[in-house]
């Protein structure tokens, strides 16, 4: 287990580890695409792989120090957004402080005694703080969506359901994204998500990111890429990947 402090050094440290797998979030239901991890995943298209797809139902906790005024509290920025209007009702006058990740929440909070972090409940006891309160909005709904990722990955025989992600690049002409789609609904592939990212260097270009169900191996999704691919400027499979039942659900 190596820590990183942020989704970029986890790339970083795959390039240099043939062997390594890392766990990087990709999405939340509340905070939407992790940017991030989308060009990242663009960007090593040739070198990377997505090997699963993990869901994870995420309850966070209200860490930091008994008895003590909160004036400043660290999370990440999706947790932050996800919990804002709790954050303005419970804690007008504290200063909310962005930071990379919700360990380094903790450990920022841990050693600022009016300092508090939203962040995983296990980390209470790593960073010698206190759980205040746990789960904070236990009302909703918050999961986040991760990839398992790497270079190489062991081969899975059997799994209930699969999914494939690639980028591609358009034509520029007329309609291209509306027949490049149409070729998934023609072979009966379902689109679980696209999303579209500037083209670094090439203004008005983009580069799109798109899931759909299946493996790549099965004939209607072999057969929707290559025909897709016809209107594109360039495509890579990002991997076709095993995708698990949502952990806690």
């Amino acid at each position: 287990m190596v820590p990183q402090p942020d989704i970029a050094s986890i790339f970083d440290f795959l390039l240099e580890s043939p062997t390594a797998q890392a766990v990087v979030p990709i999405e939340n239901s509340s905070g939407g695409a992790i940017y991030d991890t989308v060009d990242l995943l663009v960007v090593n298209a040739q070198s990377i792989r997505i090997l699963e797809d993990i869901s994870l139902d995420v309850r966070l906790a209200l860490l930091g120090h008994p008895g003590k005024m909160i004036q400043s509290i660290y999370s990440h920025f999706v947790p932050l957004r996800h919990h804002r209007d709790w954050l303005a009702k419970n804690f007008p006058a504290a200063q909310v402080i962005p930071v990379n990740s919700t360990a380094l929440a903790a450990e920022k909070a841990s050693s600022v005694p009016n300092a508090a972090a939203l962040a995983s409940p296990g980390a209470a006891p790593l960073y010698k703080l206190s759980i205040l309160q746990f789960p904070i909005r236990p009302e909703m709904v918050n999961v986040t969506r991760f990839f398992v990722v790497g270079q190489q990955g062991r081969k899975v025989r059997s799994a209930k359901q699969w999914k494939t992600s690639a980028a591609f690049q358009l034509k520029n002409v007329c309609g291209s994204l509306h027949a490049f789609l149409g070729a998934f609904a023609c072979h009966s592939v379902n689109l679980r998500m696209i999303i579209s990212r500037p083209l670094p260097g090439s203004p008005e270009r983009y580069v799109f990111v798109m899931e759909v169900d299946g493996s790549i191996e099965e004939e209607p999704v072999k057969k929707a890429f290559k025909k897709a691919s016809t209107w594109c400027e360039e495509l890579s499979l990002l991997g076709s990947y095993p995708s698990r039942l949502r952990y806690g659900s």
